[in-house]
């Protein structure tokens, strides 16, 4: 029994390590060598065990050696009792001693059979117990065999998961650097700085005044004068890439053709006029576009050629190139051994200063701050009212690029701020007279003002803070989600001794970050994070103002103009001076992004009259509208002769596109793949944004004398009848009848003719016109039960359900036979349905007919037509109310559905 319990022992410590493997998270932390020692230990156990019950077996085969001797005795006791007892006959008489004898020896025989029986039952447990000790010891061991083998697996596929890895970051690291030296050593002449005297000697290449070419200076040197060097314009489709966020073009772009290789030049340097646009938180930069469809911005200076003001850089390939104005950038060096202040160039007020051994190695950052201004912000309140509830200021959206900024010590950073207009604080005032209704509401206003100050008391008798403002510092990274923004809870923000700025002391640094304040009373943080990420896309946006004009002298020349709203004025005189009248002008606004490219379509009855010009292609741009004119004309004279117009429409498309992978993802396309293959993960669908309608004044010889209008009859159908149609009309409002065409779906040219026809019977004839042209299938009342709804006129609504259920009463109190004469022309409208007539069995059987009428229905009638007709009737003389919907979803289930609702209509 030592051994078992030996062997008990070790299996509960293999137990125990066997859980705790099953724990631990990570198996390259487990020791090993425990566990072998303990698997040892558990084989050394079991071969003990093993030993022992050799043992017990040789001590049962020596008991079963003198179990046999107790039988040998046992049946010699019996067979000298047997003696004694015939012995005892034999003498007749009972003699004590013999019986004394004979009871003892049978006591030591049961006594002997009860020892043998333990003995044999101690022996059958202990080889059970072996049994069961062997069986749970190999489990455990197959067991612990198993997960280390696959714990073993699990370790070989993480090491070959990491190595992999390793390899691909290695590799990745190499092509990265490799392609940044071979960048470094294309644009290691483009980016080193012009001096200004450096190119006096130069020869110059002016295209200032060329009508033909975009206007541009070349300089090139002496030995190379008259290399051909070739300007043109750079389509609209190759400047998709070309603006970044709150970027303008200030140039024209154009592209620069010249062979280096043949004559021997290395680079010439190019100036380009750009529009000046004064602004402390902008600069002008050069962007030349790369093989695979994306811009990048080169060093440049500014330089003065004949009171131009122009941008030079440095090519030294052919490519396409622009003058954009983008956001200011600062370059920040933050020594870790040294401590220091940065003040923004863009913004004075945006400061920051470090300690001495802020990070273990020196942090280069780049700063850049999207202003924001008052009125912007006014406006984009007053635009979102119910949104900006609560939100009392905010500041400029400032970026902080870093390569990697840990930080030991924090940063203490002074951060703008609009300032806080005053609020008015309205005071209650109590009117004398209480009969007045001024007197009422200033009651209601006192009362009001009464409560709120009890409910300050309140609270500040249970020790609340009564201030509901908070100044909050918002964070968004791009590598999380771009439209996300987050309240940094760890920060206190301060609000500074100058009102329009705060501090804030910052242990790590956020890419992007805001300063908002609000009521948290009125607004929530979680909205306020929605209201921010609105504000920031609105920044984003600009609105531009579409306006279509015909000429004076001909109507048939048209002028279209996209431009920025804050330019309106200035176009619109540009184009009046064009004997542009304004007379039938058109103007909608839209909202586009800054250098979205769009496209102008014409649709309609009135087209260009060169029709290859259907598509033109644009771009928007703040400093640089779109001006298109053309000649129109009418594609078929004789269309729309009711009016003294020809219609079409001008249309505005977009390609909108959806992102399916993050800001980083992008950022990194941006240095590896092409453009072709950032279009297969932004796929395009075009946008109608915006839609103008041309309108083309008839010659005087083409117009045609209008028709006196005479009022038609037509034939109702359920319960919209002519006098329904009439009493409709005259409920409608001037205004509601033509909300009621809309909601029908009839457009407004249509809506225009019938009231220039009909006039005062406008209402009603729209009615008529609207139930001529929709089809027999429709559910004509349904449809204009739910335009009544949609118009706000429940009323109408109400009475047309109504009507409709009265009807249905009524028909159901009718005879058998007005019935069937009600039910004759859904029956003959089935029967001109030659797919019905076809399956006109299984339309019996569906109308629970027996085969004996369907034999009867087949001998009697030879047309398909007849036995389709005579099957309906049969079944309606078989009901006792006819149910025209039953029928009208039997024929939906057969799979005609625009039947089964034309029947719906005529129950």
């Amino acid at each position: 029994m030592v051994s078992i319990s030996i062997l008990d022992r070790s299996l509960v410590d293999l137990r125990r390590e066997i859980t705790d493997l099953r724990q631990i998270d990570r198996v390259e932390d487990y020791d090993t060598k425990r566990l072998s020692s303990i698997i040892n230990l558990s084989r050394e156990s079991l071969k003990e065990t093993e030993k022992f019950q050799e043992q017990i077996l040789n001590q049962l085969q020596q008991f079963e050696i003198s179990l046999a001797d107790i039988n040998d005795i046992l049946r010699a006791n019996v067979q000298r009792k047997i003696q004694l007892e015939q012995q005892q006959k034999q003498q007749s008489g009972d003699d004590l001693e013999i019986r004394a004898k004979l009871m003892a020896l049978n006591a030591e025989t049961l006594e002997c059979r009860a020892a043998a029986i333990q003995l044999q039952q101690e022996a059958r447990r202990v080889l059970s117990r072996a049994a069961e000790i062997d069986k749970l010891a190999n489990d455990e061991l197959a067991q612990q065999a198993l997960e280390r083998k696959m714990k073993q697996q699990e370790i070989e596929r993480n090491r070959a998961a990491e190595l992999e890895r390793r390899v691909k970051l290695e590799e990745e690291r190499k092509r990265l650097k490799e392609l940044q030296q071979q960048q470094e050593s294309i644009l290691a002449m483009v980016n080193k700085p012009i001096v200004e005297n450096e190119y006096v000697n130069w020869s110059i290449r002016e295209f200032m005044h060329a009508d033909e070419n975009p206007p541009c200076i070349i300089r090139t040197s002496p030995e190379n004068c008259s290399i051909p060097i070739d300007v043109t314009y750079v389509p609209v489709s190759e400047t998709e890439y070309l603006l970044d966020k709150q970027e303008e073009l200030i140039s024209t772009p154009l592209r620069v053709k010249f062979n280096s290789i043949v004559s021997n030049q290395p680079f010439i340097v190019v100036a380009i006029p750009y529009i000046i646009k004064r602004s402390p938180h902008r600069e002008n930069v050069i962007k030349i576009r790369q093989s695979n469809g994306l811009w990048i911005s080169i060093d440049t200076n500014e330089s003065l050629f004949d009171s131009h003001k122009v941008r030079k850089g440095k090519l030294i390939k052919p490519v396409a190139c622009a003058v954009v104005s983008r956001l200011k950038r600062d370059r920040v060096l933050i020594r870790t051994h040294s401590s220091g202040r940065y003040s923004s160039s863009a913004d004075a007020r945006f400061t920051f200063e470090w300690p001495k051994h802020v990070s273990e190695n020196n942090i280069h950052l780049q700063t850049c701050i999207q202003p924001v201004d008052i009125p912007a912000f006014a406006q984009f309140c007053e635009q979102y009212k119910h949104e900006c509830r609560g939100l009392l200021a905010v500041g400029p959206i400032i970026e902080l690029t870093s390569v990697d900024a840990s930080l030991i010590k924090p940063i203490q950073f002074t951060l703008p701020i609009l300032v806080q207009p005053k609020k008015k604080t309205v005071q209650p005032k109590v009117a004398e007279s209480a009969a007045t209704d001024s007197g009422t509401i200033s009651h209601e206003l006192q009362q009001e003002f009464i409560i709120q100050q009890q409910q300050l008391i309140f609270k500040s008798m249970l020790g609340e803070d009564l201030g509901n403002e908070r100044l909050v510092l918002l964070y968004s990274n791009l590598n999380s989600n771009e439209n996300l923004w987050t309240i940094d809870t760890d920060l206190h923000v301060v609000a500074g001794k100058v009102p329009d700025v705060v501090t804030v002391d910052m242990q790590s640094l956020h890419t992007r970050m805001i300063v908002a304040r609000y009521d948290k009373q009125v607004m929530s943080a979680k909205q306020l994070q929605t209201v921010v990420y609105l504000f920031e896309q609105t920044l984003n946006q600009r609105t531009a103002t579409l306006m279509l004009r015909h000429r004076s002298s001909n109507p048939n020349e048209i002028c279209l103009v996209c431009c920025s709203s804050q330019r309106r004025g200035m176009v619109t005189d540009e184009i009046q001076q064009e004997n542009y009248s304004n007379r039938d002008e058109q103007i909608k606004e839209i909202t586009l992004q800054e250098g979205q490219l769009l496209e102008l379509r014409f649709r309609g009855n009135v087209l260009p009259t060169n029709h290859v010009q259907q598509t033109i292609p644009f771009a928007f741009n703040t400093n640089f509208p779109f001006y298109f004119e053309t000649n129109v004309s009418e594609r078929d004279k004789y269309s729309q002769h009711l009016s003294t117009y020809f219609y079409g429409h001008i249309q505005i498309y977009s390609k909108q596109k959806t992102s399916r992978s993050s800001m980083k993802e992008i950022e990194k396309k941006k240095q590896q793949l092409s453009v072709d293959m950032i279009k297969q993960d932004w796929p395009e669908t075009d946008t109608c944004l915006s839609e103008i309608l041309l309108s083309l004044p008839k010659p005087p010889e083409k117009l045609r004398t209008p028709i006196e209008k005479t009022l038609s009859t037509f034939s109702g159908e359920g319960i919209l009848t002519s006098a329904l149609f009439r009493d409709i009309s005259m409920s409608l409002a001037d205004g509601e009848w033509r909300q009621l065409a809309n909601c029908l779906g009839m457009t407004r040219m249509r809506i225009e003719a019938i009231e220039r026809d009909y006039r005062y019977d406008a209402p009603y004839y729209m009615l008529l016109t609207w139930f001529k042209r929709v089809s027999r299938s429709s559910d004509k009342v349904s449809a204009l039960t739910h335009a009544l709804v949609n118009i706000k006129r429940w009323d109408l609504a109400q009475e047309l359900q109504t009507i409709k259920n009265t009807k249905r009463l009524d028909q159901s109190a009718l005879s058998k036979d007005e019935q069937l004469k009600m039910c004759r022309a859904s029956f003959n409208r089935i029967c001109q349905r030659e797919e019905c007539v076809r399956i006109w069995k299984q339309l019996a059987r569906e109308l629970a007919l027996t085969n004996d009428d369907i034999i009867q229905i087949e001998r009697s009638y030879p047309s398909k037509h007849e036995r389709c007709l005579r099957c309906l009737e049969q079944w309606a003389s078989n009901q006792t109310r006819i149910d025209i919907l039953f029928l009208a979803k039997v024929i939906r289930m057969l799979g005609f559905k625009p039947l089964a609702r034309e029947i719906e209509s005529m129950a």
